[in-house]
């Protein structure tokens, strides 16, 4: 009997050797996983701070052209051009300059311009 309680102790002794070694891959497994997400977190911050800073840079560029397209520089009265008249006969016509930009254009009042022009010509030789 002394062999098989003998037996018994040793087999204990293996199983809580076994029991703290694989505790010890359990807590170092624990640790290495937990650093992964610490810096997988510190990653994703880094790139969300990242498209803020982008956002914010198109964003500003964005508004400044806005600002741009809605204030177009003044420009001063036209010469007179050499125009050509339905006719095909060359004449002087003085160009008049727009109303006052110097608060700005409106590109708004613009487009609707270019809606309600006419865009109608004709020739006098057909095209084709």
């Amino acid at each position: 009997m002394t062999d098989l309680s003998k037996n018994v102790e040793e087999m204990l002794s293996r199983l809580a050797d076994n029991a703290r070694t694989e505790q010890d891959f359990v807590q170092t497994l624990s640790d290495a996983l937990r650093r992964v997400d610490e810096q997988l977190l510190r990653d994703v911050r880094n790139v969300s701070l990242q498209h803020e800073l982008r956002r914010e840079a198109i964003l500003g560029e964005l508004q400044e052209l806005a600002t741009r397209l809605c204030a177009l520089p003044v420009r001063g009265p036209a010469p007179h051009v050499e125009t050509i008249d339905q006719h095909g006969h060359p004449s002087q016509a003085e160009i008049e300059p727009p109303h006052s930009m110097t608060a700005g254009a409106d590109w708004r009042q613009a487009a609707q311009n270019i809606n309600n022009d006419e865009f109608d010509f004709r020739f006098a030789t057909p095209r084709h």
